[in-house]
C-alpha cells in the first residue's frame, strides 16, 4: 500500500510542479515583455512630452517678443518719430528731446519690465535707435550696415518675422550671444520696407528655459542633453556644440522629418554610444527641439525592474516546488472519492438528502465525509429560507434607494419655493406648492412596481416648471420625448433626478443655461439622454463614479449613500436591480462644455389599465 501511495505522491508532485512551473514561467515571460513595452512607451512618451514642453516655453518667449515687434511697427507715432522726425532733426537739442519722446513711447508699448535683452531699430540709410541695454540714437557707417548679416533677409521678408539663430550681435556696444527677431516696416503699413526692428532675446534666457524645463542642473554630471536647431539647420542651443555633432544632429533631424517619427535610436559617432533622440517641432518658431539621452541611462530603471521580476519569478518557482511537495503528501485516494461525491451533488439529489460514503480509512477524511452529509441535510432545510430572505433583502434595498431620493429633492425644491416667497411671488408660491404636492404624491409611493414613461415624464415636467419659475429666462429646456414611448415600463424616479443633476452642473456657469432631454428606442432598448452646457463633471468625480460602479459590478455590494453621493449612483443601482446586466448607463463630459448622462433598458410595455 505504501509503495502505491508513494508512487501516487511522486506522480502528483511531478505533474503539479511541472504545471505550476510552466504557468509561472509563461506568466513571468509575458509580464516581463508587457512591462518592458509599457515602461519603454511610458518613458518615450515622457521624453517627448518634455521636449514638447521645452518647445512650448521657447515659443511663448518668442511669440511674446514677436507681438511686441508688431505693436512697434504698427505704431504710427513710432514710424513718424523714427523715419521722419529724428532723421530731419535740425540740432542736438531737438534730437535729444525726440529721443526721450521715443523712449517714453517705447516704455508705453513694452511696459517697465522689458521682456527682451536689446532692441535696435534702424532704417536703410543707417539711422539707428537702441533701447534696452543701451539708449541712444546714432548713424551707422556703410561698412557697419554691410556687416549686419540678417538685414537683407529681413528686408526681403517684407514685414514678416525673421528669426536669426544664436549669434553674436553686430550692433551692440558690448557683444553678446543673442537670438534676433527681425521685422521690416515702412512709412505706411504694408508699404515698401524702409526700416527694420530687431528684438534680441539673450542666449542666457534660452539656456534658463531649457534647463528649468528639462530639470538639468549645472555641475550635476547630467548626461541628458538638449540640442535646438532652427528650420534651416542653424544652431540655436547649445552655442558651444562641436561642428561635427551639429552636422550629426542635423542629419538626425532630417531623418526624423523624412520618416515622420519623433524619436529614434542612433549610435553617436563622437561618443560611440547608442542614444535616444526625442524631437519636438515648435509650432511658432519651427525650431527643432531634440532631447538626447544615452540608451544605457534611459533603460537603467527598466533593467532594474526586470531583474527584480526575474528574482521574484525564481522565488515563485521555488515556492511552487515546495507547495507541490506539500500538496502531494496530503492528497490521496480518499480525497478523490470525496471529490467525486461532491461532484455528483446537484439540486435534485440535494432535495432527497442523499448520503455519500467514501470509506477512506482515514479518520480526518471520514469525519469530513460525516460533516458533508450533515451539511447536505442542513443545506436542504435552509435553501428555501435563504431564497426568501434574499428576495426580502432586494425588496428592502430598492425601497431604501427610492426613499433616499426624497430628502435631496425636497432640499433643492423647497429652496426654490423659499426664494419665490422672499420675492413676494404669492401666486407662484401657491402654484409651486400644488406642483410640489403632486410630485411628493408621486415620490412617496412605496411600490416597487415599474411605472409608465408617461407618468415619469409628467413628474419630470412638474420639476421643470418649478425650475423655470425660479430661473426665468436664464434657463432653457429642450425636450423631445416621443408619445409612442409613453407606454414603456421603466423604474420610478430615474429621469427627473437626471434633469436635476444637469441643472446643478449647468448653473455653475453664467446664463443662459441649456438642458437637452432626448428619448428614443431601437429594436431592443429604450434610451433617455440628458445633457447640459455647464462646466461638466469634475474629472475626480467621474473617476470616483466609475470606480464605484466597477466595485458594484465586481462584488455586488451596495454602498452606503450620503446626501452628496446619492443622485446618479442611486439611479444606477435601481436601474441595475431592475434590468440586471441589460441596463445602459453612460456619463461623460462633452468636447466643448457641459456633460451628458444616458440611461436605458430593455423594452417592456405596460397595458393601458396598469397602475401608474
Amino acid at each position: 500500500m505504501r509503495k502505491k501511495t508513494n508512487s501516487i505522491q511522486r506522480n502528483m508532485f511531478y505533474a503539479f510542479a511541472a504545471g505550476l512551473a510552466v504557468v509561472i514561467t509563461v506568466f513571468i515571460a509575458v509580464y516581463i515583455m508587457q512591462t518592458y513595452v509599457l515602461m519603454k512607451d511610458e518613458v518615450t512618451s515622457s521624453m517627448l512630452q518634455l521636449s514638447g514642453n521645452i518647445g512650448e516655453r521657447l515659443d511663448d518667449e518668442l511669440r511674446q517678443n514677436s507681438l511686441l515687434s508688431e505693436k512697434i511697427v504698427f505704431s504710427n507715432e513710432v514710424r513718424r518719430l523714427f523715419l521722419t522726425d529724428l532723421p530731419t532733426s535740425p540740432d542736438a537739442v531737438t534730437t535729444y528731446r525726440l529721443t526721450n519722446r521715443f523712449n517714453q513711447l517705447m516704455y508705453s508699448i513694452t511696459g517697465p519690465k522689458l521682456p527682451f535683452y536689446q532692441m535696435n531699430i534702424l532704417d536703410l540709410s543707417g539711422h539707428r535707435v537702441t533701447f534696452g541695454q543701451e539708449y541712444n540714437y546714432t548713424e551707422l557707417t556703410q561698412s557697419q550696415m554691410e556687416g549686419i548679416s540678417w538685414l537683407d533677409r529681413a528686408v526681403e521678408k517684407d514685414g514678416k518675422l525673421h528669426i536669426v539663430a544664436t549669434h553674436e550681435s553686430e550692433l551692440n556696444s558690448y557683444p553678446a550671444q543673442v537670438i534676433s527677431l527681425c521685422r521690416g516696416f515702412g512709412q505706411l503699413i504694408g508699404g515698401k520696407v524702409s526700416g527694420v526692428v530687431e528684438i534680441q532675446v539673450a542666449y542666457d534666457t534660452i539656456d534658463t528655459i531649457v534647463k528649468s524645463t528639462a530639470y538639468i542642473k549645472d555641475g550635476s554630471g547630467e548626461k541628458r542633453m538638449v540640442v535646438i536647431l532652427d528650420k534651416d539647420g542653424g544652431l540655436v542651443y547649445p552655442r558651444n556644440l562641436d561642428y561635427s555633432l551639429l552636422e550629426y544632429y542635423g542629419s538626425v533631424a532630417d531623418t526624423l522629418e523624412t520618416d515622420g517619427n519623433h524619436n529614434i535610436l542612433r549610435k553617436n559617432p563622437a561618443t560611440g554610444s547608442r542614444e535616444f533622440v526625442f524631437e519636438a517641432v515648435c509650432d511658432f518658431s519651427e525650431w527643432r527641439v531634440m532631447l538626447i539621452m544615452p540608451r544605457s541611462i534611459l533603460m537603467e530603471p527598466i533593467r532594474k525592474l526586470l531583474w527584480q521580476i526575474l528574482f521574484l519569478g525564481f522565488l515563485l518557482l521555488m515556492g511552487s516546488a515546495v507547495f507541490s511537495m506539500y500538496m502531494s503528501r496530503i492528497y490521496t485516494v480518499p480525497i478523490n472519492k470525496l471529490y467525486h461525491s461532491v461532484q455528483s451533488l446537484t439540486l435534485e439529489n440535494l432535495s432527497t438528502g442523499s448520503q455519500f460514503h467514501i470509506n477512506s480509512g482515514v479518520n480526518e477524511l471520514e469525519q469530513l465525509n460525516d460533516v458533508f452529509n450533515m451539511m447536505v441535510v442542513r443545506l436542504h432545510e435552509s435553501l428555501e429560507e435563504t431564497v426568501s430572505a434574499k428576495n426580502m433583502e432586494i425588496h428592502s434595498r430598492m425601497l431604501a434607494l427610492q426613499a433616499q431620493m426624497n430628502p435631496h429633492f425636497l432640499y433643492n425644491t423647497l429652496t426654490v419655493i423659499s426664494i419665490m416667497a422672499d420675492n413676494g411671488e404669492k401666486e407662484n408660491v401657491r402654484w409651486a406648492c400644488r406642483n410640489l404636492s403632486d410630485m411628493l404624491s408621486y415620490i412617496s409611493s412605496e411600490s416597487l412596481k415599474p411605472v409608465k414613461l408617461e407618468a415619469e415624464w409628467e413628474h419630470t415636467c412638474n420639476y421643470i416648471d418649478i425650475i423655470k419659475m425660479r430661473y426665468m429666462e436664464d434657463i432653457l429646456f429642450d425636450s423631445r420625448v416621443p408619445k409612442e414611448m409613453f407606454g414603456l415600463k421603466i423604474p420610478k424616479l430615474v429621469i427627473q433626478p437626471l434633469v436635476e443633476n444637469a441643472v446643478k452642473y449647468a448653473t455653475d456657469n453664467i446664463p443662459v443655461w441649456k438642458i437637452e432631454i432626448r428619448a428614443w428606442k431601437d429594436e431592443e432598448k429604450w434610451y433617455v439622454s440628458v445633457r447640459d452646457n455647464g462646466s461638466g463633471f469634475p474629472e475626480e468625480k467621474l473617476n470616483e463614479m466609475r470606480e464605484k460602479i466597477q466595485n458594484i459590478e465586481k462584488t455586488g455590494n451596495v454602498p452606503q449613500l450620503t446626501m452628496d453621493g446619492m443622485g446618479l449612483l442611486n439611479i444606477y443601482l435601481r436601474m441595475r436591480f431592475f434590468y440586471k446586466n441589460n441596463l445602459t448607463f453612460h456619463m461623460k463630459n462633452l468636447p466643448v462644455n457641459g456633460a451628458e448622462v444616458i440611461i436605458g433598458g430593455l423594452l417592456q410595455f405596460l397595458p393601458e389599465k396598469a397602475e401608474i
